[in-house]
């Protein structure tokens, strides 16, 4: 039996940009969430997320990168996904910098995540990692790299987006992973989140969306929720959904 309210798939895969929406005002930070989940909840497939998302995914993901000042990402996630650097394109030939939160300075200077940057990367640390000595000799690896330091006080996602605010990057894209958007949560110190679901259903989840690794890590606390509304949905041609969400301002 069909369900006749359903709506065919579409002959074409959906434009980035109407999927984006309207770029936020550059005069305040505005932090937008970008994630890829199976059915089941994963934000990986085989060990990373590579093998999930289609051609429109990697679209919309360039695409919100175009738009940002700033890349934020957890050093984890550099190394699991094997990032490289932001790369250029014709409507962004000076890309954004990747800004890479670590409070252990795992960044490997001669990865292609530091050599293949054409905008060097910013490393985000809290006070007590900045002035360890414990850390002294891999953060000068990462200065004669040309990296640069910014200091998160604390840690809190909080003082992440004013320490990024203070430097005039107010246009905020956080790419995960799961501990990095667990910390942004904690602080409700979200916009807009854009998930894309995979039509892929496994048998367990490898690793998921979010996790209080990284809030538990400076003593925050992972509790409360924050409510969204959907702004957008669109559909490819292989099922694969793409829901954009606004934070429900609180009162």
């Amino acid at each position: 039996m069909t369900d006749q309210s359903f709506t065919p798939l579409p002959a074409s895969s959906p434009d980035a940009s109407d999927i984006i929406g309207p770029d936020p005002s550059s005069d305040k930070p505005h932090v937008r969430f970008v994630e890829v989940s199976t059915l089941s909840g994963s934000a990986t497939l085989f060990g990373n997320s590579q093998a999930m998302g289609n051609d429109a995914d990697t679209a919309l993901f360039l695409g919100l990168r175009e738009r940002a000042d700033v890349i934020v990402v957890g050093s984890g996630t550099v190394s699991i996904e094997d990032y490289g650097g932001a790369q250029p394109t014709k409507e962004r030939p000076t890309p954004a910098p990747i800004a890479v939160v670590t409070n252990s300075f795992n960044v490997d200077p001669q990865s292609k995540f530091v050599t293949e940057a054409i905008t060097p990367p910013l490393v985000i640390a809290n006070d007590k990692s900045m002035n360890s000595p414990e850390y002294a000799e891999k953060r000068e690896a990462l200065r004669q790299a040309g990296l640069e330091f910014i200091n998160s006080g604390t840690g809190s996602a909080n003082e992440i987006v004013q320490a990024l605010s203070a430097k005039g990057l107010n246009k905020i894209v956080c790419e995960g992973g799961p501990g990095i958007f667990g910390l942004f949560i904690a602080d409700h110190a979200l916009d807009q989140m854009y998930l894309t679901l995979d039509p892929k259903l496994t048998g367990n989840v490898e690793r998921t969306l979010v996790s209080d690794k990284a809030i538990s890590a400076i003593g925050g606390s992972s509790e409360g929720t924050i409510d969204f509304t959907l702004e957008k949905v669109a559909v490819d041609t292989d099922s694969t959904v793409f829901l954009r969400y606004a934070v429900v301002p609180t009162t």
